[in-house]
C-alpha cells in the first residue's frame, strides 16, 4: 500500500483527505495492523488508480500459482539471469525436500 501510494505522489495525509480517514488510520493500513474491508479496497484503489487486486496477494498457495509467479518474475530477465534463478531455485528445493 505505501509503495502504491508513493507511486501516486501522496503522502499519507493527502491520502487520508481522500479516504475520509485520519492520518493515522493510512499509517495502520499501511502496517497491515488494520484488516482493509472490501469497500474500503475500492476506496484506496480508486484513491490510488490502480487495480483494487494490486493489494491482494498473487500466490494462493498452489504449485500452479507458484508456477505463474515465478514465470512472472522471470520474464524481464536475459536468459543468462533466468538460468541462473532456475538453478538456486532447483537447489533450494532438492535441499528443502531431503
Amino acid at each position: 500500500m505505501r509503495a502504491r501510494r508513493l507511486q501516486a505522489g501522496l503522502s499519507q495525509d493527502q491520502l487520508s483527505e481522500l479516504l475520509d480517514v485520519g492520518p493515522e488510520a493510512v499509517s495502520r493500513m499501511e502496517r497491515g495492523v488494520v484488516m482493509l474491508t472490501i469497500p474500503r479496497l475500492v476506496e484506496l484503489s480508486n484513491a490510488l488508480n490502480c487495480p483494487v487486486e494490486a493489494f491482494i496477494p498473487r500466490v494462493s498457495g498452489s504449485t500452479q500459482s507458484g508456477a505463474n509467479e515465478i514465470a512472472r518474475m522471470l520474464k524481464p530477465l536475459n536468459k543468462k539471469d533466468v538460468q541462473f534463478v532456475m538453478d538456486i531455485l532447483e537447489r533450494t528445493c532438492i535441499h528443502l525436500a531431503s
